[in-house]
């Protein structure tokens, strides 16, 4: 019996319990879970989306190729955030605990986890993509900021709020400091 006819029960409660458990990471899980506008809560809503589709893409055998579209949306709002690379990929293998979890209930287990390895292993490829992707996202990043500094535009604001702008004061007060360590 495939994977998919075997969690097909239990999709509605996975998916469910994979989208509060990655939703959780954030700092206001509870507006994340309750808001439903996807104006209101873009974070939210493509989390919710995007998972969905990964859990169908990954259950269904599909092409995992499919997959990079909702992963990538997802992982372009983890990249932006204060996450280690490690949490930022978390969520995918977040998945495998989650449906051993509610399989482990099931009279017909053996049978599961005969299946098992196969979603693993998709799993695992999945991820492998999400940490690609993060990598390319932080790449991105990190290169509009050197863009920022040596344009001037980050002079454009007063530099409160503007990361580049905050990196440049640092490296000015670093430099400053170093000097006048120098000169003592």
């Amino acid at each position: 019996m495939s994977i998919e006819i075997l969690l097909a029960p239990k999709k509605k409660a996975i998916v469910k319990k994979w989208i509060d458990q990655v939703l959780d990471s954030y700092g206001a899980p509870d507006f994340f879970k309750t808001q439903k506008d996807r104006f209101a809560n873009p974070i939210g809503s493509t989390i919710s989306r995007g998972l969905q589709n990964l859990f169908v893409i990954l259950v269904e055998d599909r092409e995992l190729g499919e997959a990079a579209k909702p992963l990538e949306e997802i992982i372009k709002i983890r990249a932006v955030q204060e996450f280690s690379p490690s949490s930022a990929v978390l969520f995918v293998y977040l998945l495998k605990d989650i449906v051993r979890e509610e399989m482990s209930k099931e009279q017909n287990r053996e049978e599961f986890l005969g299946t098992l390895s196969a979603l693993d292993s998709r799993i695992d490829k999945v991820a492998l993509m999400a940490f690609d992707f993060y990598m390319d996202c932080r790449e991105r990043l990190h290169q509009i900021r050197v863009n920022e500094v040596l344009s001037g535009r980050f002079a454009l604001t007063d530099g409160t709020k503007c990361v580049s702008g905050m990196l440049k004061r640092n490296q000015v007060e670093s430099a400053d400091n170093n000097q006048s360590n120098r000169l003592t």
